[in-house]
């Protein structure tokens, strides 16, 4: 949980200081005051990055030179002093007054799950806002995620890049011998992670359809499947297939401890990997890109066997949206630490049985929580502690 929060040139927000309850606290006041951006600075403190800004320079003030972020953090008993420090070419993170390597050293020893009215991109968004939110999550189940997902990321961009030179020149730095040496690293890092995301997937598909039975009052249903590219064997240039929710929970049940595809192996992973690779080799260097691997993969939520992407009403993919959230929660809460709850302006997006199913989950969860809202008496519950902002 957060104690506090100072804040220095951050958007519209400048030298004003916070403290929290372990309950609810609701931060209230007129739009354009600072509520999401209290909860954004929140965020960056516990996660390591913004969840409304890809480049840290965004948040400074538009009439500063830098910003400065400091916060107190209780974790298993522990107190985090954090504090960053982001200018227009440099940015420095501390933890307990010591220099960290970067700011994304933050994650994972004080978690924080956002929930806002955005987050009906992950169903309705690119397949790559899935994968970023299943990637956070599985950093939660493990820190040695988050290594092999760095590596894979940064093997793929340096492949990306021959290939992108071969294509244009028809030939590229390091030759054929550094293609094949870049090729087996993506083949071994990529059956790591695919392995690892298997194995979170079985743990999260029969939450997620869980919390959306709840959340809908059990008027429908959905199914969650895992969308790979390479657990069936498909045609060299179809790159996605569906792991179906009765296939995973089968598997599951023959291994109940660590889920490894039904039997499908690390090795058998890197195998059809390379094969795969080696069929789209031709294919790869005509169109000067990584064309099969977990980068291609995709989380797909079904209502009626259709994808909501496409099908899903705004309630329907609400619902979704607000269970995989609950879902990243109970992941943090088994293998981090409870997270630091942010809701941003959620309720006014729900009608009154999901508002009142939104309450009753949070009241469950039993994590510090941070509202943002315009209308504090329109909330589903009382707060512990309110904040109000603006005049």
């Amino acid at each position: 949980m957060i104690n506090s929060l100072s804040v220095g040139h951050v958007r519209s927000l400048d030298g004003q200081e916070f403290s929290f309850t372990p309950g609810i606290n609701v931060i209230h006041g007129p739009n354009g005051c600072g509520k999401t951006t209290i909860l954004e600075s929140v965020h960056l403190l516990s996660q390591g990055f913004s969840f409304r800004a890809k480049d840290l320079k965004e948040l400074i003030a538009w009439n500063a030179d830098e910003l400065i972020l400091r916060g107190s953090f209780d974790c298993d008993s522990i107190t985090l002093s954090r504090a960053l420090q982001v200018g227009r070419r440099k940015v420095t993170a501390k933890e307990n007054g010591n220099t960290v390597r970067a700011v994304s050293s933050f994650f994972g020893k004080s978690p924080a799950v956002i929930m806002q009215p955005s987050d009906i991109e992950l169903l309705r968004g690119a397949p790559e806002i899935r994968r970023h939110w299943l990637d956070e999550i599985l950093c939660f189940r493990s820190v040695a995620n988050a290594g092999v997902l760095r590596n894979y990321k940064r093997v793929l961009q340096q492949r990306n890049q021959w290939l992108r030179q071969f294509k244009k020149d028809g030939l590229a730095v390091g030759g054929e011998d550094l293609f094949h040496v870049l090729s087996q690293q993506l083949v071994d890092l990529g059956a790591k992670l695919w392995l690892a995301r298997i194995n979170l997937s079985a743990e999260i598909s029969p939450v997620i359809t869980g919390y959306y039975r709840r959340l809908s009052g059990g008027v429908d249903e959905i199914t969650c499947d895992y969308r790979s590219s390479i657990l069936k064997e498909l045609d060299a240039l179809d790159c996605a297939d569906f792991l179906g929710t009765d296939e995973i929970d089968s598997m599951v049940a023959e291994s109940p401890t660590e889920y490894n595809a039904g039997g499908v192996t690390e090795e058998m992973l890197r195998n059809a990997f390379a094969e795969k690779l080696e069929g789209l080799e031709l294919v790869e260097k005509m169109q000067g890109i990584t064309m099969a691997g977990p980068h291609k993969d995709d989380l797909a939520l079904c209502a009626s066997g259709y994808e909501m992407r496409s099908v899903g009403s705004q309630g329907q993919c609400r619902s979704a949206a607000i269970a995989m959230r609950f879902a990243a929660v109970d992941v943090a809460s088994q293998h981090v630490g409870k997270p630091i709850l942010l809701l941003d302006d959620i309720f006014a997006e729900l009608d009154v049985n999901r508002r009142d199913a939104v309450a009753s989950l949070v009241r469950e969860k039993d994590c510090q929580v941070l509202i943002a809202t315009p209308q504090v008496e329109e909330l589903p519950f009382k707060a512990d502690k309110e904040i109000p902002l603006g005049a």
